[in-house]
């Protein structure tokens, strides 16, 4: 496993996408659970749109992250 694969398969899909979409619709919906929102492996449409949906939402997440945390950095002069 090559260190893309863990940054882009692990941390933005796995942790930022999930726990975003979990914690967002979990404002809306007290009922649900993690699990409705991972990939499913027994049927491949709902596996790879939980997927996709994970990947997109903590792309962007990690994208505004990165804009916060730079604009940050500028602001203290540490760049």
């Amino acid at each position: 496993m090559n260190l893309l694969e863990i940054i882009f398969g692990g941390i933005i899909t796995q942790f930022l996408g999930l726990n975003t979409r979990y914690y967002f619709f979990k404002i809306f919906n007290k009922s649900l659970k993690k699990e409705d929102f991972q990939n499913d492996k027994e049927d491949i449409g709902d596996s790879f749109s939980q997927g996709f949906y994970n990947f997109f939402i903590g792309l962007i997440v990690f994208i505004i992250l990165s804009f916060v945390i730079v604009y940050l950095l500028d602001i203290f002069h540490l760049l």
